[in-house]
């Protein structure tokens, strides 16, 4: 199963929970099973099919661009990190 970190401003959609191991091979699967477990979280991280801009991604620490349709190996690790505003 993967693993998907939780971002802190979407755990509440998760009753709190930080990590949550779903089955999935490709990243829409791996949020569909997120929503299955949290409703809305799908809403909360894709727009117009697309994930949303302001959210990276990684995938086994690495941060890699990633579209729905894209593959995840089994036991990889997802981690939806929310963009850091600053100025």
């Amino acid at each position: 199963m993967a693993r998907v970190v939780i971002p802190a401003a979407l755990r509440n959609l998760c009753g709190g929970s930080q990590e949550l191991d779903v089955p999935a091979a490709t990243v829409e699967e791996l949020l569909r099973a997120v929503d299955a477990r949290c409703p809305g979280f799908y809403a909360r991280v894709v727009e117009d099919g697309r994930l949303r801009p302001e959210l990276a991604f990684a995938v086994d620490g690495e941060i890699v661009p990633l579209a729905l349709h894209d593959a995840i190996g089994p036991a990889a690790e997802v981690t939806i990190v929310p963009a850091l505003g600053g100025g």
